[in-house]
Order: structure tokens, then sequence, then C-alpha cells
């Protein structure tokens, strides 16, 4: 290196006001001690276990969706430091609102954390799919996936959080899309990359996980199904419990440098079988 390089390099390294540190891993049981995680569609399914590891792990949680009953059982069986908040992800109007009154259940008045886990699938095929159906598919797994990044990372810049924002995609962002469902996962995944490249300078991480077929009721299986399945590389649904470990990583300081990623829980479906 010559001398010239040798003074850039040094300028380059001096003339940042901060150094940032590299985290040191000590309890692999608190790795989101101290952490608030607002978790849309948390009172199932993968959401639901989501929130279950992240109590496991240290963090309060903030399980979202639009059924009050559904989300006070929820919490009442989970227990801990969690709440809710009825949120409404297409109701975008209302979002900042909402998301304002969840920052203020916990007295820290703050959210470390975002999971985008609300998501729905269409039933029928490419044939009948109709405007509506569409509609409804694309609302819910993009529009308010989008918006609730946007509103969120609005409030950890203004607030100086450093913080993480997960995005549940699918095994579908891997297939020939042709239908809405898998049409969504394939936009979540290319937002996910832009929207770590727009927040990284911020310090906020963004990555998604993409499971494959896993024994949700999306997939209409409850606990203690048979969960075999043929069409998988593994021979069996993932476990929602599998996803939520993969989460805890990704939201840790484990995980802080994984940027822009997705990561394929998928048994093999969609990276090996792209058709199955």
């Amino acid at each position: 290196m010559g001398v010239k390089n040798f003074l850039k390099t040094l300028i380059d390294i001096f003339k940042d006001e901060k150094m940032i540190p590299v985290p040191n891993i000590i309890n692999a049981n608190d790795l989101l001690q101290g952490k608030i995680a607002l978790i849309t569609g948390g009172s199932s399914g993968i959401g639901f276990a989501i929130a279950k590891k992240f109590l496991e792990h240290g963090c309060k949680v903030i399980i979202a969706g639009t059924n009050e009953e559904k989300l006070k059982k929820c919490c009442k069986t989970l227990q801990g430091n969690i709440q809710y908040v009825v949120l409404n992800i297409l109701d975008v109007e209302k979002l900042r609102d909402k998301i304002e009154e969840a920052t203020n259940l916990f007295e820290e008045n703050r959210i470390d954390i975002l999971v985008n886990s609300a998501g729905i699938m269409n039933k029928s095929d490419f044939w009948n799919i109709s405007f509506e159906e569409y509609d409804k598919v694309m609302n819910i797994n993009v529009k308010g996936t989008f918006f609730m990044c946007q509103e969120i990372s609005k409030i950890m810049i203004k607030k100086g959080i450093k913080g993480h924002i997960l995005n549940i995609s699918s095994s579908s962002a891997l297939r020939p899309a042709w239908t809405p469902y898998q049409m969504s996962k394939w936009t979540v995944r290319g937002f996910t990359l832009g929207l770590a490249d727009t927040l990284i300078p911020y310090g906020i991480i963004v990555n998604a996980i993409a499971p494959g077929p896993t024994a949700t009721p999306m997939l209409e299986k409850k606990e203690g199904d048979y969960i075999y399945n043929r069409n998988n590389p593994s021979k069996r649904f993932a476990m929602p419990e599998e996803i939520a470990n993969v989460a805890v990583m990704l939201v840790s300081d484990m995980g802080n440098l994984i940027v822009g990623d997705t990561i394929y829980v998928t048994g093999g479906s969609g990276v090996i079988n792209s058709h199955k």
C-alpha cells in the first residue's frame, strides 16, 4: 500500500464520529432482552409462534390483528410481557394512530422490532380468480406490509432506534408466479431488498423469512395434525416454531450483519423443487 492510500485509509477510519461496536452475545436465552416487538398477524400461525418465541428470549411483545377477542385469548395463553392492539393493516389512514397506540402500551414508549406476519392466500386457481380476490391478497400481503414498514421506520428514525424489520415471505417467491399470492411474495422479496438499502444508513436492519409449506391454519393444519408431505424433499411440513427460531436470530444482535436477505426455511420446497 502506497503512502497516499495509507493516509486515505487512516482518514476514512477516523472521520466517522462513532465507531460501531461488534456485539458480544453472552446468553443465548436473553437474545431479545430489553427489546419491544410489534407482530402483525400475531394471533395465529407463524405470527403466534414468533410471539411465543420472542417472549421466551426476553422480548416484550405486542400482537396486532383485527379480532379483539382472539387477541385477548392469545395474550392470556402466552402470558408474560405481552399486549395487543386492534389494527387493520388495510386501513392505512389510521395506521399512524394505531402504531402510536401500540408504542404507548409499554412504559418504554418505543418499538424496536416489526414483524410483518399478516398475510393470506388465494383459494381459486388462475382461471377463476376474481377482481375482488386478487385485490384482497395483494392489498394485505403487499400494501399492508409496505405501509406498516413506512410508518414504523419513520418512528424508529425519529427516535434514533437501531431496530429490525422482518417480513414473512414464502418459498413461493422462488416459484413461477401465476397467482396473486405468488406475485405478492415476489414483491415482498424485492421490497425487502429495497427497504434494507433505504434503512441501513439509519442502523435499521431489514430481512425476510421465506417458509415453505408450514403446519398452520392457512394450510388448514392444527396442532397435533399429521405433518407428512410427500411433495416436500424433506417429506414433511415445517412447524411454526422452526420458523420462529430463525426469526429470533434475525432480529437479535446475532443477525446484525444479515441485511436485505431472505432466509428460506422450506425443507427444500421451492429451493430444490420449484413447482412443489
